[in-house]
Protein backbone atom coordinates (compact mmCIF):
# COMPACT_ATOMS: atom_id res chain seq x y z
CA UNK A 1 0.00 0.00 0.00
CA UNK A 2 2.43 2.54 0.70
CA UNK A 3 5.11 1.73 -2.43
CA UNK A 4 1.28 2.54 -4.70
CA UNK A 5 0.79 5.48 -2.42
CA UNK A 6 4.14 6.54 -3.06
CA UNK A 7 3.20 6.05 -6.83
CA UNK A 8 -0.01 7.80 -6.71
CA UNK A 9 2.15 10.91 -5.53
CA UNK A 10 4.40 10.97 -8.39
CA UNK A 11 1.55 12.48 -10.46
CA UNK A 12 -0.11 14.92 -7.89
CA UNK A 13 0.05 18.79 -7.59
CA UNK A 14 0.83 19.54 -10.53
CA UNK A 15 0.03 23.13 -11.05
CA UNK A 16 0.64 24.97 -14.01
CA UNK A 17 0.73 28.72 -14.95
CA UNK A 18 2.65 30.94 -17.57
CA UNK A 19 4.49 32.39 -14.59
CA UNK A 20 5.78 29.82 -12.40
CA UNK A 21 4.48 26.47 -11.10
CA UNK A 22 5.75 23.08 -10.95
CA UNK A 23 5.63 20.18 -9.09
CA UNK A 24 5.34 18.82 -4.98
CA UNK A 25 6.16 15.87 -3.90
CA UNK A 26 5.27 15.04 0.02
CA UNK A 27 5.51 12.42 2.63
CA UNK A 28 3.42 9.41 1.47
CA UNK A 29 2.33 8.75 5.32
CA UNK A 30 1.58 12.58 6.19
CA UNK A 31 -2.10 13.79 5.65
CA UNK A 32 -1.80 15.67 2.88
CA UNK A 33 -5.37 17.12 1.82
CA UNK A 34 -6.42 20.28 2.34
CA UNK A 35 -2.85 22.34 2.68
CA UNK A 36 -2.96 25.58 1.54
CA UNK A 37 -0.95 25.88 -2.12
CA UNK A 38 0.66 29.28 -2.53
CA UNK A 39 2.85 29.70 -5.38
CA UNK A 40 4.38 32.49 -8.12
CA UNK A 41 7.47 33.62 -9.44
CA UNK A 42 7.40 37.56 -10.65
CA UNK A 43 10.36 38.37 -12.87
CA UNK A 44 11.78 41.15 -14.62
CA UNK A 45 10.23 40.13 -17.78
CA UNK A 46 7.39 42.70 -17.07
CA UNK A 47 3.71 41.63 -18.74
CA UNK A 48 1.29 39.25 -17.70
CA UNK A 49 2.36 37.92 -13.97
CA UNK A 50 0.11 34.89 -11.60
CA UNK A 51 -0.14 34.19 -8.27
CA UNK A 52 -1.57 30.57 -7.80
CA UNK A 53 -4.20 29.69 -5.03
CA UNK A 54 -5.39 26.42 -4.25
CA UNK A 55 -5.75 23.68 -1.52
CA UNK A 56 -3.99 20.22 -2.41
CA UNK A 57 -6.14 17.10 -2.46
CA UNK A 58 -5.54 13.43 -2.19
CA UNK A 59 -3.49 11.32 -4.08
CA UNK A 60 -6.01 8.89 -4.81
CA UNK A 61 -7.81 11.82 -6.59
CA UNK A 62 -5.94 14.02 -7.17
CA UNK A 63 -7.27 17.38 -8.62
CA UNK A 64 -7.35 21.35 -8.60
CA UNK A 65 -8.96 23.15 -5.62
CA UNK A 66 -8.85 26.60 -6.34
CA UNK A 67 -9.45 29.34 -3.42
CA UNK A 68 -11.79 32.28 -4.71
CA UNK A 69 -12.04 35.71 -3.56
CA UNK A 70 -8.62 35.77 -2.25
CA UNK A 71 -6.72 39.34 -1.07
CA UNK A 72 -3.30 39.23 -3.13
CA UNK A 73 -0.67 41.62 -2.69
CA UNK A 74 3.10 41.91 -3.30
CA UNK A 75 4.85 44.47 -1.37
CA UNK A 76 8.49 45.95 -2.34
CA UNK A 77 11.22 47.34 0.64
CA UNK A 78 10.00 50.71 -0.48
CA UNK A 79 6.42 50.53 0.24
CA UNK A 80 5.24 50.10 -3.56
CA UNK A 81 2.45 47.91 -3.57
CA UNK A 82 1.29 45.24 -6.82
CA UNK A 83 -2.09 44.23 -6.40
CA UNK A 84 -2.81 40.94 -7.68
CA UNK A 85 -7.09 40.67 -9.49
CA UNK A 86 -8.69 37.04 -9.57
CA UNK A 87 -8.83 35.84 -13.24
CA UNK A 88 -11.80 34.54 -14.73
CA UNK A 89 -9.87 31.04 -14.26
CA UNK A 90 -10.79 30.66 -10.31
CA UNK A 91 -7.16 30.26 -8.15
CA UNK A 92 -5.56 32.45 -10.50
CA UNK A 93 -4.38 35.98 -9.79
CA UNK A 94 -2.91 38.11 -11.89
CA UNK A 95 -1.42 41.73 -12.53
CA UNK A 96 0.37 43.50 -15.43
CA UNK A 97 3.87 44.11 -14.74
CA UNK A 98 6.21 46.90 -16.22
CA UNK A 99 9.83 45.40 -15.87
CA UNK A 100 10.87 48.68 -14.33
CA UNK A 101 8.49 47.67 -11.29
CA UNK A 102 11.36 44.54 -10.40
CA UNK A 103 14.94 46.32 -10.04
CA UNK A 104 18.04 44.19 -9.30
CA UNK A 105 18.73 44.56 -5.20
CA UNK A 106 14.83 45.15 -4.04
CA UNK A 107 13.23 43.09 -2.40
CA UNK A 108 9.71 41.79 -2.38
CA UNK A 109 7.41 40.09 0.18
CA UNK A 110 3.60 38.83 -0.98
CA UNK A 111 0.90 38.90 1.02
CA UNK A 112 -2.31 36.98 1.26
CA UNK A 113 -5.62 37.24 2.64
CA UNK A 114 -7.94 34.23 2.29
CA UNK A 115 -11.98 35.27 2.26
CA UNK A 116 -11.86 33.68 6.25
CA UNK A 117 -9.37 36.05 7.27
CA UNK A 118 -6.79 33.89 7.24
CA UNK A 119 -3.09 35.54 6.38
CA UNK A 120 -0.79 34.25 5.09
CA UNK A 121 3.03 35.99 3.61
CA UNK A 122 6.37 34.62 2.55
CA UNK A 123 9.90 35.80 3.37
CA UNK A 124 11.28 38.44 1.76
CA UNK A 125 12.89 37.86 -1.36
CA UNK A 126 15.78 39.77 -2.90
CA UNK A 127 15.91 40.23 -6.70
CA UNK A 128 19.49 39.34 -7.89
CA UNK A 129 20.82 40.13 -11.57
CA UNK A 130 20.87 36.93 -13.97
CA UNK A 131 23.81 36.75 -16.82
CA UNK A 132 23.72 36.38 -20.34
CA UNK A 133 23.07 32.96 -21.64
CA UNK A 134 26.18 32.01 -23.39
CA UNK A 135 25.01 29.13 -25.29
CA UNK A 136 22.45 26.59 -25.68
CA UNK A 137 23.54 23.43 -27.81
CA UNK A 138 22.87 19.60 -28.56
CA UNK A 139 25.19 16.33 -28.41
CA UNK A 140 23.68 13.43 -30.21
CA UNK A 141 23.60 10.87 -27.57
CA UNK A 142 22.30 7.69 -26.71
CA UNK A 143 21.05 6.17 -23.81
CA UNK A 144 19.66 3.66 -21.73
CA UNK A 145 15.94 3.44 -21.58
CA UNK A 146 14.56 2.80 -17.61
CA UNK A 147 13.39 -0.32 -17.09
CA UNK A 148 13.38 -1.65 -20.47
CA UNK A 149 16.59 -2.85 -21.30
CA UNK A 150 17.18 -0.86 -24.44
CA UNK A 151 19.15 1.98 -25.22
CA UNK A 152 16.92 4.90 -27.37
CA UNK A 153 19.32 7.72 -29.45
CA UNK A 154 18.12 11.25 -29.27
CA UNK A 155 19.58 14.83 -28.75
CA UNK A 156 20.77 15.86 -25.30
CA UNK A 157 20.81 19.45 -24.77
CA UNK A 158 23.33 21.49 -22.73
CA UNK A 159 23.64 25.20 -21.82
CA UNK A 160 26.54 27.62 -20.88
CA UNK A 161 26.42 30.70 -19.39
CA UNK A 162 28.92 33.32 -18.02
CA UNK A 163 28.91 35.41 -15.13
CA UNK A 164 30.72 37.72 -13.11
CA UNK A 165 30.99 38.95 -9.60
CA UNK A 166 27.91 41.10 -9.56
CA UNK A 167 25.55 38.33 -10.80
CA UNK A 168 23.64 36.11 -8.68
CA UNK A 169 25.58 32.46 -7.68
CA UNK A 170 22.35 30.42 -8.15
CA UNK A 171 20.31 30.03 -11.08
CA UNK A 172 17.25 27.89 -12.80
CA UNK A 173 16.08 26.98 -15.83
CA UNK A 174 12.49 26.76 -17.54
CA UNK A 175 12.05 25.33 -20.90
CA UNK A 176 9.46 25.67 -23.62
CA UNK A 177 10.05 23.54 -26.99
CA UNK A 178 7.74 23.96 -30.07
CA UNK A 179 7.62 21.21 -32.71
CA UNK A 180 6.36 20.86 -36.31
CA UNK A 181 4.64 17.62 -36.21
CA UNK A 182 2.51 16.43 -38.84
CA UNK A 183 -0.95 13.87 -39.91
CA UNK A 184 -0.52 10.45 -41.63
CA UNK A 185 -2.41 11.87 -44.23
CA UNK A 186 -3.86 15.01 -45.95
CA UNK A 187 -7.88 14.70 -45.99
CA UNK A 188 -9.01 13.25 -49.89
CA UNK A 189 -12.32 11.55 -48.83
CA UNK A 190 -14.91 12.09 -46.38
CA UNK A 191 -18.33 10.54 -45.29
CA UNK A 192 -20.04 12.88 -43.50
CA UNK A 193 -23.35 12.79 -40.51
CA UNK A 194 -25.97 12.52 -43.51
CA UNK A 195 -24.12 10.08 -45.44
CA UNK A 196 -22.79 11.77 -48.29
CA UNK A 197 -19.41 11.29 -49.54
CA UNK A 198 -17.14 14.03 -50.05
CA UNK A 199 -14.09 14.53 -53.11
CA UNK A 200 -12.07 16.66 -51.14
CA UNK A 201 -8.79 16.64 -54.01
CA UNK A 202 -5.77 16.60 -51.40
CA UNK A 203 -6.44 18.99 -48.46
CA UNK A 204 -3.19 19.72 -46.18
CA UNK A 205 -5.54 22.18 -44.10
CA UNK A 206 -4.69 19.59 -40.91
CA UNK A 207 -1.96 17.99 -42.10
CA UNK A 208 0.88 21.01 -40.74
CA UNK A 209 0.90 20.86 -36.88
CA UNK A 210 2.97 23.02 -33.81
CA UNK A 211 2.67 22.05 -30.65
CA UNK A 212 4.49 24.44 -27.73
CA UNK A 213 4.86 22.58 -24.16
CA UNK A 214 6.54 23.93 -21.01
CA UNK A 215 8.46 21.28 -19.79
CA UNK A 216 8.42 20.29 -15.88
CA UNK A 217 11.90 18.82 -15.38
CA UNK A 218 13.72 20.83 -12.64
CA UNK A 219 17.15 22.19 -13.40
CA UNK A 220 18.68 23.94 -11.07
CA UNK A 221 22.19 25.07 -10.03
CA UNK A 222 24.26 26.63 -7.40
CA UNK A 223 28.21 28.55 -8.46
CA UNK A 224 28.71 29.14 -4.81
CA UNK A 225 32.36 27.93 -4.15
CA UNK A 226 33.26 28.25 -8.07
CA UNK A 227 36.40 30.13 -8.92
CA UNK A 228 34.35 31.80 -11.35
CA UNK A 229 30.70 32.02 -11.51
CA UNK A 230 30.34 30.56 -14.80
CA UNK A 231 29.49 26.75 -16.02
CA UNK A 232 29.98 24.91 -19.02
CA UNK A 233 27.88 22.51 -20.11
CA UNK A 234 25.41 22.04 -18.23
CA UNK A 235 23.01 19.24 -19.09
CA UNK A 236 19.25 19.82 -19.47
CA UNK A 237 16.86 17.49 -21.22
CA UNK A 238 17.07 14.48 -23.64
CA UNK A 239 14.95 14.44 -26.40
CA UNK A 240 14.76 11.15 -28.09
CA UNK A 241 13.72 10.14 -31.87
CA UNK A 242 11.38 8.03 -31.01
CA UNK A 243 8.30 10.59 -31.87
CA UNK A 244 8.05 13.21 -34.58
CA UNK A 245 9.61 16.00 -31.89
CA UNK A 246 12.63 16.14 -33.73
CA UNK A 247 11.69 15.12 -37.44
CA UNK A 248 10.59 18.44 -39.35
CA UNK A 249 11.89 21.28 -36.74
CA UNK A 250 11.94 21.69 -33.16
CA UNK A 251 12.69 25.42 -31.61
CA UNK A 252 13.60 25.14 -27.69
CA UNK A 253 13.32 28.33 -25.32
CA UNK A 254 15.72 28.37 -22.71
CA UNK A 255 14.82 30.98 -19.65
CA UNK A 256 17.34 31.25 -17.31
CA UNK A 257 16.22 32.44 -13.80
CA UNK A 258 18.38 34.48 -11.42
CA UNK A 259 17.30 32.78 -7.68
CA UNK A 260 17.82 33.98 -4.31
CA UNK A 261 19.56 31.10 -2.00
CA UNK A 262 16.62 29.97 -0.34
CA UNK A 263 14.99 30.14 -3.58
CA UNK A 264 17.28 27.79 -4.81
CA UNK A 265 17.53 25.44 -2.08
CA UNK A 266 13.88 24.78 -2.28
CA UNK A 267 14.10 24.08 -5.81
CA UNK A 268 16.88 21.68 -5.54
CA UNK A 269 15.27 19.90 -2.83
CA UNK A 270 11.90 19.48 -5.15
CA UNK A 271 14.52 18.34 -7.98
CA UNK A 272 15.98 15.34 -5.29
CA UNK A 273 12.34 14.29 -4.03
CA UNK A 274 11.07 14.09 -7.86
CA UNK A 275 14.25 11.97 -8.28
CA UNK A 276 13.56 9.89 -5.31
CA UNK A 277 10.05 9.86 -5.64
CA UNK A 278 10.34 7.66 -9.23
CA UNK A 279 13.02 5.50 -7.37
CA UNK A 280 11.18 3.07 -5.40
CA UNK A 281 14.59 1.80 -3.89
CA UNK A 282 15.52 5.40 -3.19
CA UNK A 283 14.97 7.30 0.20
CA UNK A 284 11.00 8.08 1.02
CA UNK A 285 9.80 12.10 -0.12
CA UNK A 286 9.46 14.35 2.46
CA UNK A 287 7.74 17.91 2.66
CA UNK A 288 9.85 20.54 1.18
CA UNK A 289 9.80 23.59 3.23
CA UNK A 290 9.12 26.92 1.27
CA UNK A 291 8.79 30.32 2.20
CA UNK A 292 5.02 30.87 2.80
CA UNK A 293 3.80 31.18 6.34
CA UNK A 294 0.90 31.61 8.70
CA UNK A 295 2.02 34.23 10.81
CA UNK A 296 -1.04 33.46 13.01
CA UNK A 297 0.46 29.96 13.03
CA UNK A 298 3.68 29.43 12.44
CA UNK A 299 3.32 25.36 12.95
CA UNK A 300 0.67 25.22 10.23
CA UNK A 301 2.20 23.39 6.74
CA UNK A 302 2.13 25.87 3.53
CA UNK A 303 3.07 24.24 0.19
CA UNK A 304 4.79 26.40 -2.44
CA UNK A 305 7.19 29.21 -2.97
CA UNK A 306 7.17 32.52 -3.64
CA UNK A 307 10.07 34.19 -5.83
CA UNK A 308 11.31 36.84 -7.51
CA UNK A 309 13.31 36.57 -10.77
CA UNK A 310 15.94 38.55 -13.29
CA UNK A 311 15.25 36.57 -16.80
CA UNK A 312 17.56 36.03 -19.79
CA UNK A 313 16.23 33.98 -22.31
CA UNK A 314 17.49 32.28 -25.65
CA UNK A 315 16.34 30.64 -28.56
CA UNK A 316 17.45 27.42 -30.42
CA UNK A 317 16.05 25.67 -33.77
CA UNK A 318 17.05 22.10 -34.87
CA UNK A 319 15.59 22.08 -38.47
CA UNK A 320 17.33 18.85 -39.47
CA UNK A 321 19.60 15.74 -37.66
CA UNK A 322 20.68 13.47 -40.31
CA UNK A 323 21.86 10.65 -37.37
CA UNK A 324 18.31 10.39 -36.20
CA UNK A 325 16.37 7.36 -38.06
CA UNK A 326 13.32 8.19 -36.24
CA UNK A 327 12.50 3.73 -36.94
CA UNK A 328 10.04 4.10 -33.79
CA UNK A 329 8.30 6.68 -34.73
CA UNK A 330 4.72 5.38 -35.06
CA UNK A 331 1.88 5.90 -37.54
CA UNK A 332 -1.82 5.41 -37.98
CA UNK A 333 -2.83 2.28 -40.32
CA UNK A 334 -6.00 2.32 -42.12
CA UNK A 335 -8.85 -0.29 -42.18
CA UNK A 336 -10.24 -2.19 -44.93
CA UNK A 337 -13.92 -0.36 -45.72
CA UNK A 338 -16.14 -3.23 -46.44
CA UNK A 339 -18.62 -1.86 -49.02
CA UNK A 340 -20.92 -5.00 -48.64
CA UNK A 341 -21.07 -4.63 -44.93
CA UNK A 342 -22.69 -1.86 -42.60
CA UNK A 343 -20.50 1.26 -42.25
CA UNK A 344 -18.36 1.16 -39.03
CA UNK A 345 -19.50 3.02 -36.04
CA UNK A 346 -16.63 5.55 -36.18
CA UNK A 347 -17.52 9.45 -35.39
CA UNK A 348 -18.61 11.11 -38.32
CA UNK A 349 -17.44 12.62 -40.78
CA UNK A 350 -15.44 9.24 -41.55
CA UNK A 351 -12.02 10.01 -43.26
CA UNK A 352 -10.52 7.70 -45.86
CA UNK A 353 -7.62 6.62 -47.80
CA UNK A 354 -7.16 4.41 -50.59
CA UNK A 355 -5.13 1.04 -49.81
CA UNK A 356 -4.57 -1.96 -51.44
CA UNK A 357 -7.11 -4.73 -50.63
CA UNK A 358 -5.97 -8.14 -49.87
CA UNK A 359 -5.90 -9.27 -53.51
CA UNK A 360 -4.04 -5.97 -54.41
CA UNK A 361 -6.83 -4.37 -55.59
CA UNK A 362 -7.63 -0.47 -54.99
CA UNK A 363 -9.75 -0.09 -51.89
CA UNK A 364 -10.38 2.37 -49.32
CA UNK A 365 -9.69 2.60 -45.73
CA UNK A 366 -10.82 4.28 -43.09
CA UNK A 367 -9.07 5.33 -39.70
CA UNK A 368 -9.36 7.30 -36.74
CA UNK A 369 -10.08 11.18 -36.96
CA UNK A 370 -6.55 12.07 -35.66
CA UNK A 371 -4.75 10.08 -38.40
CA UNK A 372 -6.33 12.89 -40.67
CA UNK A 373 -6.85 16.21 -38.36
CA UNK A 374 -3.84 16.89 -36.56
CA UNK A 375 -5.28 19.26 -34.40
CA UNK A 376 -6.78 16.75 -32.18
CA UNK A 377 -3.35 15.82 -31.41
CA UNK A 378 -2.80 19.20 -29.28
CA UNK A 379 -1.40 21.60 -31.82
CA UNK A 380 -2.65 24.02 -34.06
CA UNK A 381 -2.08 24.77 -37.67
CA UNK A 382 -1.17 27.90 -36.87
CA UNK A 383 2.45 28.23 -37.65
CA UNK A 384 4.29 30.19 -34.72
CA UNK A 385 6.02 33.12 -36.02
CA UNK A 386 9.57 32.71 -35.18
CA UNK A 387 9.44 29.18 -37.21
CA UNK A 388 12.20 29.19 -40.38
CA UNK A 389 11.01 28.36 -43.35
CA UNK A 390 13.00 25.29 -44.87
Amino acid sequence: MRITKLILLIGLLLWLSPSCIDRYFINADEDIEGKIVISGTITDEGGNQQIQISRSSSPENPKFIPISGCQVIVEDNTGNQIVFQETAGQGHYEAELEPSMLEVGKSFQLKVNLPDGTSYESSEETLTPSPDIADVYYDLETKSTYGRGSEEDGLQFYIDFEGDSQSGNYYRWKLEETYEYHSTWPIIRYLDEEGVIHESGTDYSYYYCYKTEELNQIFALSTEGFTQNSYKKYPLHFVNDHTQRLMYQYSLLVKQLSLSRNAYEYWENLRKNNKEATDLFGKQPGNVKGNISNPSNPNEVVLGYFGVSSVKTKRIHILDVPELSFSEVEYCTAALLDTTEPLPAQPRPLYMVPIKDLNGNDAWGYANTSCFICTLLGGTTEKPPYWIDE
